[in-house]
């Protein structure tokens, strides 16, 4: 995860175990804001990741794809896949063209995520790729095993129809037309690196069979029990990965509703992406509950929102361990198994948040045993 501020690009590689004439296996998910790109692309070519199996762009907010589409203009990088939800397919010209017409901000928003679109479009073209939507259910790699668990084709349609007919005038399943006020808005922020920072993490057995056990831990924490998340913001793709029993769960921006639609095996993960850079408005008390991750990362600026200490302070309630890159300004690393090692890469600082008590998992497992 590099360290971008309140912006997102993750590199997931997977390494040969079988052949050593096979190469390590990447995919890039997002590519944060075009100022961010000649930082990104310096990163991937001094660790030599410039052939990808798949790029993946989460939504076409600006801090997840404008980077993205410089990344993939540049000769130095090769994509074989591509992977992006394509707005002109479910809604019709004539009305994005009328819904982006206007001077509110709701317009400017249709208009960014309209353009963003095109241009990664375009992007992937100039790699010979024709971009798969990525909906629930798709395969993006056997190799890591990545698989779409969201949005639903249904549920992304109900939303940016919505938000077409918001910029239009005629929104009504918004009570509050306030909602709009940040709606498709790329945050900014943003840093430098050189050196990276790793988490050294070890490959013991997931905990989700403790997850029914902690249900109503953060009932009395400042976590929402029903948080508000910008509606495109849940078109985001979520994505899952699993390595030898391990579950890692990458979020992008997606909120609580789209989050409850993932399915239900989907718990006590070993990693888990705190979406939208940590925000309160993302993540439930169920959510976490439910995901109860042994390790989150999540990238932020640092500032009072991002990441959010409520959301910090219920993952450390359940015993997490949670990284941001403000603290890690030169990068994250997570790993399980065997990888190569790099000299420059060092501990990780966790967050430290106001936590009153935790949960001893171990003793929780013990109940689940003997119930």
């Amino acid at each position: 995860m590099l360290s971008l501020g309140d912006a997102d690009c993750i590199v997931v590689t997977q390494y040969p175990v079988w052949h050593s004439a096979i190469g390590p296996q990447r995919v890039l998910i997002d590519g944060g804001k075009e100022g961010d790109a000649p930082l990104i692309l310096d990163f991937l070519r001094s660790r030599n990741m410039t052939n990808f199996w798949a790029a993946i762009c989460t939504h076409s907010h600006n801090d997840h794809a404008r980077g993205l589409v410089k990344i993939l203009e540049h000769p130095s990088i090769t994509v074989r896949n591509g992977w992006m939800h394509d707005i002109r397919r479910h809604i019709s010209i004539d009305d994005l063209r009328r819904a982006s017409s206007g001077n509110s901000e709701e317009a400017d928003a249709v208009k960014q995520v309209w353009n963003n679109t095109r241009d990664l479009a375009r992007a992937f073209a100039l790699n010979n790729v024709q971009p798969t939507e990525p909906f629930a259910g798709a395969n993006i790699a056997y190799w890591p095993s990545m698989n779409v668990l969201g949005p639903s084709i249904s549920f992304y349609r109900e939303l940016v129809q919505d938000l077409v007919q918001g910029a239009t005038g005629t929104f009504e399943r918004l009570a509050a037309a306030s909602a709009f006020s940040e709606l498709f808005r790329g945050s900014a922020g943003g840093s430098s690196a050189v050196r990276l920072s790793s988490l050294m993490s070890t490959t013991s057995p997931s905990h989700g069979n403790f997850a029914p056990f902690i249900s109503g831990v953060l009932r009395d924490s400042s976590v929402a029990e029903n948080p508000t998340t910008q509606p495109f913001n849940n078109t985001s793709t979520i994505l899952g990965v699993s390595y030898r029993g391990e579950r890692l769960l990458f979020t992008g921006d997606a909120g609580s509703e789209a989050l409850d639609n993932v399915p239900a095996d989907w718990c006590g993960l070993t990693w888990l992406q705190l979406p939208h850079h940590g925000s309160d408005g993302n993540l439930s008390q169920h959510n976490i509950e439910r995901f109860c991750p042994k390790t989150a990362f999540v990238s932020a600026r640092g500032d009072t929102s991002h990441p959010s200490m409520a959301i910090v302070n219920g993952l450390l309630k359940l015993n997490a361990q949670v990284f941001s890159t403000h603290k890690n300004p030169n990068h994250l690393l997570f790993f399980l198994g065997n990888v190569p090692q790099r000299a420059d890469y060092g501990p990780a600082v966790a967050l430290k948040g106001s936590v009153e008590k935790t949960i001893d998992l171990r003793l929780l497992g013990l109940i689940s045993n003997l119930r």
